[in-house]
C-alpha cells in the first residue's frame, strides 16, 4: 500500500512541476517590431500586410530583436519566406 501511495505522491509532483513550466508565457515574434536585412544593415519593415508581405520560400522574411535592451545589436528570424514591399 505504501508503494502505492508514494507512485501517486510522486506522479502528483511531477505534474505540478510539468504543469508549472507548460504555463510558462513563451516569447511570440509577431509581438515585436520587424525589421528586414540587407547589404548595409537592419531597416524597420513596418507592418505586414500594410507595408510589406512575405511570400512563401526559403530563407528570412523579417527579424526582430529579442532582447532590444540587453542585446540591442542582436538580432533573431521571425517570419521565413521572402520580402517584398506592398503595392
Amino acid at each position: 500500500m505504501n508503494k502505492i501511495k508514494m507512485a501517486f505522491i510522486a506522479t502528483a509532483i511531477l505534474a505540478g512541476v510539468g504543469g508549472a513550466f507548460a504555463m510558462r508565457p513563451c516569447v511570440q515574434c509577431l509581438h515585436f517590431p520587424q525589421y528586414i536585412r540587407t547589404s548595409s544593415g537592419y531597416f524597420p519593415a513596418g507592418e505586414m500586410g500594410w507595408d510589406y508581405d512575405c511570400l512563401p520560400s526559403a530563407g528570412t522574411c523579417t527579424y526582430y530583436k529579442p532582447d532590444p535592451l540587453g542585446q540591442p545589436n542582436t538580432y533573431a528570424p521571425c517570419h521565413v519566406g521572402q520580402w517584398i514591399p506592398a503595392q
